[in-house]
């Protein structure tokens, strides 16, 4: 009882962004199914002509559901940016199956004789669809349709990692930070939007279906004053967002990207915070994946700034593998970044945020493990667990594995903010850690001596496009502010204080500015 009120509470607190997030979900699935069923419709009644033409579009359209959404997602960034158009495209893909193979089974298997009635009574094929077929095939091709839309809903939670938006953006937060009453906040709104879409879509179905195929004939008249309030809502909606993004257009804007992990989130809302503070720039803030999610974003030009770490921008983006102290990798990078990916970067905030080796004080002490070399003895017993980037980066699993020759029992990769949880909970024995988590200080983890200098610096520098001061010289002097402002200790701090969530990341960096004296 205490949880659920402590959930009700927590919930209508953040009540105005998850209205935001709701909306946008509703635009992203709302369009990517509308084009869905104007397009996958046509070709549905178009193929009945042909059983080999069926059997290669529903092949195509099957392959696209077989791709994982989170690479297809990845896949079209470079094509088309992020936000909504590319959610909308990539969602789109996948609600297509279920519309097409239901329409043509609908439309095929209507009976003949009746189709052979209608001719005989002199009706032109376009008759025979529109009055026979179609009424006649309507239960299945809404089937289709409802199949589609519930599960762009679900799907559309991906569409956050790519700066969509949507109810996913909050669970996504609320995995990393490990706060559940986040993850329900966008959860269990999801779950509603998908009911509430398929009883819409049940009572279009009753509307669309002609009376006499109707068991109860008062049903049809019920649903079509439903239909007509619904129908109301969702121009209404309609209405609102097209008003909303009318403001929104000629205002001068500076998007400050990050991604989606905790102390991300906190340099995104820091720059933003000092931008707005010294400038008469409105700032929007985009969540992104990690990875190249990002780097393709800053060089397509749909974010202008953002945080990112040297160690990752050396070793992931430009594939050093050579060991360099902190000042020769921040030289290659800005050079090179200026010379093959017209981008730039700005001296470092002050802190850095290496990778560390993480385990429980008492498991490191029983076995006299100190360092990653110590670790090696007994790694063939234990289980590793790290973040998703760090398993596929020369930087991460795959370098260290070959400088210490190190094998581990076990592997598992997952999100950042579930990895010092499985650790804490003796679901694993090593976390691969980021050193300024500030869930290492709340429950004492002891960190393990990278022994061999595997890791390169991580310092944090803001990246833009090349010309960029030049461009915006109030945006660039505003954030320059931040250069090195901040130490391992302050930022530990700040990631404890927003994952324990007492307070909104807004409140706790605007505080913190403050108190640096860098905003009024």
């Amino acid at each position: 009882m205490n949880f659920l009120n402590s959930f009700i509470k927590y919930f209508l607190e953040k009540l105005p962004e998850v209205n935001t997030a709701l909306l946008q979900h509703i635009e992203i699935t709302g369009l990517a199914v509308s084009i869905a069923i104007l397009i996958g419709v046509p070709i549905g009644i178009f193929i009945i002509r042909s059983e080999r033409l069926s059997k290669i579009v529903l092949t195509i359209a099957g392959i696209f559901q077989t791709i994982p959404s989170l690479a297809l997602f990845g896949l079209i960034i470079p094509i088309m940016g992020i936000g909504l158009k590319p959610a909308v495209f990539v969602l789109f893909l996948y609600s297509l199956l279920p519309i097409i193979t239901n329409t043509y089974i609908g439309i095929k298997g209507v009976d003949q004789s009746t189709i052979g009635a209608a001719v005989g009574m002199g009706m032109t094929n376009f008759q025979v669809l529109t009055k026979v077929k179609l009424p006649i095939a309507v239960a299945v091709i809404m089937g289709g349709i409802r199949i589609s839309t519930v599960a762009t809903i679900g799907t559309a939670t991906i569409a956050a990692l790519i700066g969509a938006g949507g109810l996913g953006e909050l669970i996504f937060r609320g995995i990393s930070t490990s706060n559940n009453n986040l993850v329900l906040t966008g959860a269990i709104p999801t779950a509603i939007l998908a009911f509430v879409a398929n009883y819409f879509l049940g009572v279009l179905e009753k509307v669309l279906t002609p009376s006499g195929m109707l068991t109860n004939r008062m049903e049809k008249k019920r649903s079509i004053k439903i239909l007509k309030v619904i129908v109301s809502l969702l121009v209404l909606f309609i209405g609102f967002r097209v008003y909303e993004n009318s403001k929104e257009k000629g205002i001068p804007t500076i998007i400050v990207g990050h991604k989606n992990y905790n102390e991300q989130r906190i340099l995104g809302v820091m720059m933003s915070q000092v931008i707005e503070a010294h400038t008469s720039y409105r700032v929007k803030t985009v969540e992104l994946g990690t990875g190249t999610v990002i780097f393709e974003a800053i060089k397509n030009g749909d974010i202008d700034v953002y945080p990112e770490y040297t160690g990752v921008a050396y070793a992931a983006y430009l594939g050093k593998k050579d060991k360099a102290d902190a000042t020769t990798v921040f030289d290659i990078i800005k050079e090179e970044y200026i010379r093959y990916h017209n981008l730039d970067i700005r001296e470092p905030m002050g802190f850095e945020n290496t990778y560390a080796f993480a385990m429980k004080p008492e498991v490191a002490q029983k076995y006299g493990i100190k360092t990653i070399t110590d670790l090696k003895r007994y790694a063939g017993n234990m289980v590793l667990s790290g973040p998703h980037e760090f398993m596929e980066r020369e930087d991460g699993l795959i370098g260290i594995q070959k400088a210490y020759n190190i094998k581990f029992n076990g592997i598992l990769s997952m999100d950042q903010g579930l990895v010092i949880n499985s650790l804490v909970s003796d679901k694993i024995e090593v976390a691969l850690v980021y050193s300024t988590d500030g869930l290492i200080a709340k429950h004492n983890l002891f960190l393990l001596e990278d022994d061999l200098k595997f890791f390169p610096p991580y310092e944090v520098v803001v990246t833009m496009k090349k010309g960029f001061e030049n461009m915006k010289p109030d945006v660039v002097d505003s954030l320059d502010s931040l250069v090195g402002m901040l130490n391992e200790d302050e930022m530990q701090r700040l990631n404890l204080l927003a994952i324990e969530g007492k307070e909104p990341i807004e409140n706790i960096i605007r505080k913190f500015l403050i108190e640096k004296g860098i905003i009024n």
